[in-house]
């Protein structure tokens, strides 16, 4: 029973009490002066409305078509700086000298030369003079933006059967690998570089033609068996070189290769050390393939790009 003068035990204040009828009607003049805002925004809107750059502003990548088209010409122009370089060999010039001074990089000297006549025994990259340097690496730049845009995400699919995109044969049109590149000779000629692959039978076949030429060698197959590890890598394993030659006694002879093992220690010799040898061994990455060109980068750090074409292989 309450005592008459005794307090409350929970008294509210009167400011207390009053409170939440303040903050309703705090919110509520908020709220107009929220509505009342709407139409000020849209104005400023208009009268500023938001413009996008212009198109000089915005980054425009090239349409497929015209990147390869880049990349090829690039291919040819250090194709035609390669052929003025070995001229200028020819001529006697004192390349090493040039490509010091010109910002290249010389070519590493080897113990031994190419027995198939290529500019290198070992895996090394080939030197370069200035002239020859800048179409290399807008060609290597051109290779990378491609790939960035391969529509064959697994060019391996189909390994070891007739449906692989990879069959068919290919010829060379740029590669920085020094014992892939073979220079015309008075002996030799041109030579026609192209590589068939046996996608059935699993096999690499790198291949030189000297069609221009009345020497005994008339060109040589390279057989390599490739063993397929991912959807874009592939290892190599050299099996043998079957030599073409103009002769009625012995048109084909047979040489079998040693290891794999044997061959990268032979090229690391001869090259002092200096050869580009990776530790995963012989093998390459495919970085593009479509219906008519392809492009890979070795394990060992070197470029190739391929055209596919109608080259009578035998």
């Amino acid at each position: 029973m309450p005592v008459e003068g005794a307090k409350p035990l929970f008294a509210v204040s009167p400011r207390r009490g009053r409170y939440p009828e303040f903050r309703r009607r705090r919110m509520a003049h908020l709220a107009v002066a929220c509505l009342a805002a709407l139409p000020l925004a849209a104005a400023l809107r208009l009268a500023h409305p938001l413009r996008a750059p212009p198109p000089s502003a915005r980054a425009t990548e090239p349409d497929l078509a015209t990147l390869k088209a880049s990349l090829l010409a690039a291919a040819r122009q250090f194709k035609a700086a390669q052929m003025a370089k070995w001229e200028a060999e020819a001529r006697g010039a004192a390349v090493e000298a040039a490509e010091a001074a010109e910002g290249g990089v010389a070519q590493a000297s080897e113990r031994i030369r190419s027995p198939l006549q290529a500019e290198a025994f070992g895996n090394v990259e080939l030197g370069y003079d200035g002239a020859l340097g800048v179409w290399r690496n807008q060609t290597i730049e051109l290779l990378e933006a491609l790939a960035a845009r391969n529509p064959t995400p697994a060019p391996l699919e189909g390994w070891r059967t007739s449906e692989c995109k990879l069959d068919g044969t290919w010829r060379l049109l740029f590669t920085t690998g020094a014992d892939a590149t073979f220079r015309p000779t008075k002996s030799g000629g041109r030579p026609v570089t192209f590589q068939h692959i046996d996608a059935r039978k699993g096999y690499f076949i790198n291949s030189v033609d000297f069609p221009l030429t009345e020497g005994k060698l008339k060109g040589f197959r390279v057989v390599v068996k490739g063993i397929k590890l991912s959807n874009n890598e592939v290892s190599l394993k050299f099996k043998r070189v079957k030599l073409l030659r103009r002769s009625r006694l012995a048109k084909t002879v047979i040489l079998p290769l040693p290891p794999n093992w044997l061959l990268r220690s032979v090229a690391r010799w001869a090259s002092r050390g200096k050869a580009q040898l990776s530790r995963r061994g012989a093998g390459f990455q495919i970085l593009y393939l479509d219906d008519e060109l392809r492009a890979h980068k070795t394990f060992d750090g070197q470029y190739f790009l391929q055209q596919r074409c109608r080259y009578k292989y035998k």
